[in-house]
């Protein structure tokens, strides 16, 4: 039997903690405001740089994109959903560009077979450049 000391498990408790305070702390993309191309605090004008989400409708809680921003555009992993919940667009940003591989306008419909679904991938496939290895490690 494994023993995991008071520090382990304050480590594990205080990580579990801080991933879910992560999601609270997400900022709803429609209460931002866009100047020039950059999604910005309103009322400062600073280029926001953090985790946001955009519901389908306001409030309604049904996750229409999640991702994050750095200094005003999309930086990291992004996600964009069918109203169903399934995946419409995922991929990778670098400072607002599209990096790496990305799925691109995959159907809303649950595939009928294997086959299917692997043909699906395939065909909802985009390579870009790859993300720069540097910004991968933040």
């Amino acid at each position: 039997m494994r023993r995991v000391s008071k520090h382990g498990t304050l480590l594990v408790t205080v990580s579990a903690g801080l991933a879910a305070c992560s999601q609270d702390q997400r900022t709803d993309l429609t209460s931002l405001e866009v100047v020039d191309s950059l999604y910005v605090t309103p009322g400062t004008r600073v280029p926001f740089s953090g985790p946001v989400f955009r519901d389908f409708s306001p409030g309604s809680g049904q996750v229409q994109l999640e991702g994050g921003l750095r200094g005003g555009v999309f930086d990291g992993e992004f996600v964009a959903y069918h109203p169903n919940g399934r995946i419409r667009y995922m991929g990778s940003f670098r400072n607002g560009q599209r990096c790496g591989p990305w799925t691109e306008h995959a159907d809303s419909t649950e595939p009928k077979s294997v086959f299917e679904e692997v043909i699906r991938e395939v065909e909802t496939l985009a390579l870009y450049p790859a993300c720069d290895a540097e910004e991968e490690e933040r």
